[in-house]
């Protein structure tokens, strides 16, 4: 099976389709221009895989909710979806991203994590993947080898409201959310909403 035909079979929990507008195209046909803002930032226009210098760029930090308005909080050293209305506001953690500039940059890699950039999302290095935060500074994977960055890397979609993200060092395995859970890795991709802080 191609990987376009694979992607139009990709689904969210709620089990509709992810594609974009009215022409039926699956997500991966969506330009996300935040996405082009962020890898210009950092690698140029031309996209040489190189960072840029003098000036070193910050992540972009984003409001992450899935698509039944759950949002991120740190509880016991893991992201927990859950409904984050009036007082509990205080406490959604945003994610910060930085492009992975050894990676396709058409996919859109991003090396994912919270706390401003200081800690990083991690699928490990094992052969079963296993999600957590690392100690680690996004700018130091950004800038460091290809191997270091691969764990905490993360190909996101847009299908024009919605990303999904899927783990490249485990394909086929995306970011997932279940009500009061931990953040997961499974094979249905959630559909989440970002917006840029």
């Amino acid at each position: 099976m191609s990987h376009s035909s694979r992607a139009a079979l990709r689904r969210t929990p709620r089990g509709h389709p992810l594609v974009m507008g009215d022409s039926g195209d699956t997500a991966e046909g969506v330009t996300d221009p935040d996405m082009v803002a962020l890898f210009d930032d950092f690698l140029g226009k031309g996209g040489c895989g190189c960072p840029r210098v003098p000036v070193r760029p910050q992540p972009y930090h984003y409001v992450l909710r899935d698509t039944e308005q759950q949002g991120l909080c740190l509880r016991h050293g893991h992201l927990v979806a859950t409904s984050l209305q009036g007082a509990n506001a205080a406490l959604e953690e945003p994610i910060s991203v930085v492009p992975n500039r050894h990676l396709e940059r058409r996919r859109s890699p991003l090396i994912v994590g919270i706390r401003g950039g200081t800690r990083a999302l991690s699928c490990g290095t094992g052969p079963e993947p296993r999600l957590s935060l690392e100690d680690v500074g996004l700018l130091d994977l950004f800038s460091g080898d290809k191997d270091r960055a691969l764990p905490f890397t993360f190909y996101k979609t847009f299908g024009g409201s919605t990303h999904t993200f899927e783990a490249a060092a485990f394909p086929g395995l995306f970011l997932s959310t279940a009500p009061e859970q931990p953040l997961g890795l499974a094979p249905g991709a959630t559909a989440f909403y970002l917006r840029r802080k």
